[in-house]
């Protein structure tokens, strides 16, 4: 499975008929004035979901909603997609948002939430 994974992530976007989901757990997360402690990553529940297909994709965003009592995502449209070559990387573009996701060939993720907030972490496929 994890060869499949990486194949489709080199080889460039998936058709539309084989969309694939990645679920991308926050494992750090931080910001220019407070680094996030595994505590606060805990409750947070903070995560990335990513649906990619061949000319369109979108991202959600989730974390806990104490007000709510459960996970609850934002989900955007993708404005942008790019495959770096050079260094095997998918880069999400969210422009009225102003955030980005990054996901690299190890399935290691950069988020950069636009407001001053960076995360980190892992994502596998859920749905290939």
């Amino acid at each position: 499975m994890d060869r499949f994974v990486l194949v489709v992530l080199l080889v460039g976007m998936p058709s539309v008929a084989n969309a694939v989901e990645y679920e991308c757990n926050v494992t750090r997360k931080l910001n220019s004035e407070i680094v996030y402690t595994r505590e606060q990553l805990q409750r947070g529940q903070f995560s990335v979901r990513i649906t990619d297909s061949r000319d369109k994709a979108s991202l959600s965003r989730c974390s806990f909603a104490a007000s709510a009592g459960k996970v609850t995502c934002d989900r955007y449209e993708v404005d942008r997609i790019a495959f770096d070559e050079n260094v095997r990387i998918k880069k999400y573009y969210v422009f009225r948002s102003q955030f980005d996701v990054q996901v690299f060939s190890d399935l290691s993720f950069i988020e950069n939430n636009g407001r001053g907030d960076i995360s980190y972490g892992k994502c596998e496929v859920v749905s290939p």
